[in-house]
């Protein structure tokens, strides 16, 4: 075969190194942005707080630099299944980081109305939520450099163990609110808190069956409604 022939493929294989590159530089920003969130809202330090909210900005404009990528390689080439895999996987998850940073955004703007009740925050499960959900973002980045579909899987997996943290964080804190209404204000945004690192983990596990998607060509988001058709 030609090298004339070989250039367009050539091509394709830039344009969708260039979109893993992005990808990984998204995640690891987003990664920074909770890291940064939940350490602001700990130490009660309302300037860093304002400062991870302030880099949202970053996290929009490399959502829309991805997206836009995505449509110049469909525009100008023709990807074949396991190229069109990725480019449907680099859509999907783009979105789920852009969330994941709108929560780090959202975690860091409660660290002003929490400053003054650190021991209230230090007895939720939130924290333990938040290094949680931190491993698995950090798992389905890593499961999607090394596309390791097992990794994948184990971050999926966890998801459970963030649900079950929320869920009694939620009931705590409710009982509480039971008990001392004068502080109800700082245990509403303490329930919103740990709602949003639940929602980040359910981006980080919809990140990790993206990845298992890419290597398998295998849509696990709704397994059960798969099972069903198969056996009916």
């Amino acid at each position: 075969m030609s090298s004339s022939a070989n250039e367009p493929r050539s091509q394709l294989d830039g344009e969708l190194h260039t979109l893993r590159r992005h990808l990984v530089s998204m995640a690891t920003l987003v990664d920074e942005q909770l890291a940064h969130a939940m350490n602001a809202l700990i130490q009660g330090d309302v300037e860093a707080g304002e400062a991870v909210a302030a880099r949202d900005s970053e996290v929009d404009a490399l959502e829309l630099t991805i997206d836009r990528h995505c449509e110049r390689i469909l525009a100008l080439h023709t990807p074949v299944a396991a190229d069109l895999r990725m480019l449907i996987m680099a859509v999907k998850i783009n979105t789920d980081f852009e969330r994941i940073g709108d929560h780090c955004r959202n975690l860091a703007r409660y660290t002003a109305p929490l400053a003054d009740f650190p021991d209230m925050l230090a007895a939720t499960t939130v924290p333990r939520m938040a290094d949680i959900a931190r491993d698995m973002l950090r798992g389905a980045e890593e499961a999607f450099i090394n596309r390791d579909r097992v990794k994948a899987r184990t971050v999926i997996a966890r998801d459970q163990q963030v649900n079950r943290l929320h869920a009694e964080n939620l009931s705590a804190l409710i009982a509480q609110m039971q008990q001392t209404p004068e502080a109800t204000e700082a245990l509403s945004y303490l329930i919103t808190a740990s709602k949003a690192i639940e929602r980040i983990s359910d981006h980080a596990k919809n990140i990790a069956q993206g990845v298992v998607f890419l290597v398998e060509g295998n849509d696990i988001r709704h397994q059960r409604l798969s099972d069903a058709d198969r056996s009916s």
